[in-house]
């Protein structure tokens, strides 16, 4: 009888911390690290964080990205909040996929590591490591690295 209570105390306690959990950021992503995941996880964060016009928003950057209200492919979508094009988004996610793939490991990409960096040349991109939107992309390298992500 005493085995059952521990073993249904266990079960309650464990079906309690599962539930608990579902309205928690997502570390894992379906769809590995492909251009939908890309999509939902990574590009909202590099166009807010990154595509400034100072800094990847710059054609001329080894990381250059396209994003609404910023660089665009198209001269005459600048500075308009219209959505990516297929294209636009396709070219920010091989962008982002050279700086997975070359990396050994997902957390040594210079996607998380350079942001996080004294030496990165417009500051601190990400001060808490914990972030959200930190947690957002790298949720997305490790799930692109994992899939062997190519450019």
């Amino acid at each position: 009888m005493r085995g059952q209570a521990r073993a249904a105390t266990a079960a309650t306690l464990a079906a309690w911390l599962i539930a608990g959990c579902v309205g928690a950021p997502r570390e894992e992503l379906p769809g590995a690290g492909g251009v939908e995941a890309f999509a939902d996880q990574a590009q909202p964060v590099l166009a807010e964080r990154c595509a400034n016009p100072s800094c990847h928003g710059n054609p001329s950057r080894p990381l250059s990205l396209y994003a609404p209200r910023r660089h665009r492919a198209d001269p005459g979508d600048v500075y308009l909040d219209t959505p990516l094009t297929a294209e636009e988004l396709e070219h920010d996610f091989r962008q982002a996929a050279v700086f997975v793939a070359e990396a050994r490991r997902p957390d040594e990409s210079l996607l998380l590591v350079k942001p996080r960096s004294p030496e990165h040349g417009d500051g601190l991109v990400f001060l808490d490591p914990v972030e959200y939107d930190l947690r957002r992309l790298r949720a997305w390298v490790r799930a692109a690295h994992a899939a062997g992500v190519t450019p």
